[in-house]
C-alpha cells in the first residue's frame, strides 16, 4: 500500500521540527473520551471502530461528533448501514442535531468531503464503494489509501466503523487496522 510518506534519513529527534497539527487537539467535551484520545483527536489521524452487532458503534460516534459540533467542528457521518431517516431517529433519541448526515459511500466522494470536515464518520468500511470495477482486496486496499490519504492531507478525522466476524476478528484482511492510527473496540460489560 502506497501512502507517500517521504524518506528521511536518520536525524536526532532534538533536529526534528514537529508541525503544529500534532500539537493542536480536537476536543469533544467528553471528559472520558478525550482523556482515552490523549486530550482529544489529532487532525488528520484515522481509526477503526468495532463492537458486536447491537454493541453502540452507531450510537457512540454520533456522541463524539455531537460533542465535537459543539465545539465549532465541522463533522460529517456518511451511511452506507442506515437510511438517513433511521440515522436521523437514533440522533434525536441521543440528543444529537448538531451534525450532518448523509447516505455516501463513494470513496471518492468521501474523501472530497475531507476538505470541508474536520471529522468524517464512515458507517462501515465493508459499505465503501467505488465507481470503477474492482476485486473486494483492490477496493480494500483503495479505500484505505485514498482515505488515509485524503485525512492527512487535509488534517480530517476519519473513523471507520468495520463489523468483526463470531469470532470477534475484523472482516476483511488485515491492511484496514494495520494502516490506521488506533483501533478502538467497545465491550459490553456484563456484570
Amino acid at each position: 500500500m502506497e501512502l507517500n510518506f517521504e524518506s528521511t534519513k536518520l536525524t536526532k529527534v532534538s533536529d526534528i521540527d514537529i508541525p503544529d497539527r500534532f500539537y493542536r487537539r480536537m476536543q469533544t467535551g467528553i471528559e472520558l473520551v478525550d482523556e482515552l484520545l490523549n486530550d482529544g483527536f489529532l487532525p488528520g489521524s484515522t481509526m477503526t471502530l468495532t463492537a458486536v452487532p447491537g454493541g453502540g458503534k452507531s450510537t457512540f460516534c454520533i456522541q463524539v461528533i455531537e460533542g465535537l459540533a459543539k465545539n465549532g467542528y465541522n463533522v460529517g457521518y456518511c451511511s452506507g448501514e442506515e437510511n438517513i431517516f433511521q440515522l436521523a431517529m437514533t440522533c434525536k433519541r441521543v440528543g444529537s442535531n448538531n451534525i450532518n448526515i448523509a447516505n455516501i459511500t463513494d470513496v471518492d466522494d468521501i474523501a472530497e468531503l475531507t476538505k470541508e470536515c474536520d471529522f468524517v464518520v464512515v458507517d462501515s468500511f465493508q459499505s465503501l464503494t467505488t465507481k470503477v470495477k474492482m476485486n473486494s482486496t483492490e477496493k480494500e486496499n483503495y479505500a484505505l489509501t485514498t482515505l488515509v490519504k485524503a485525512a492527512q492531507e487535509n488534517e480530517c478525522v476519519v473513523c471507520f466503523i468495520v463489523h468483526i466476524t463470531k469470532a470477534g476478528l475484523i472482516k476483511g484482511t488485515t491492511a484496514v487496522p494495520h494502516t490506521v492510527d488506533a483501533n478502538l473496540n467497545i465491550t459490553i460489560d456484563t456484570e
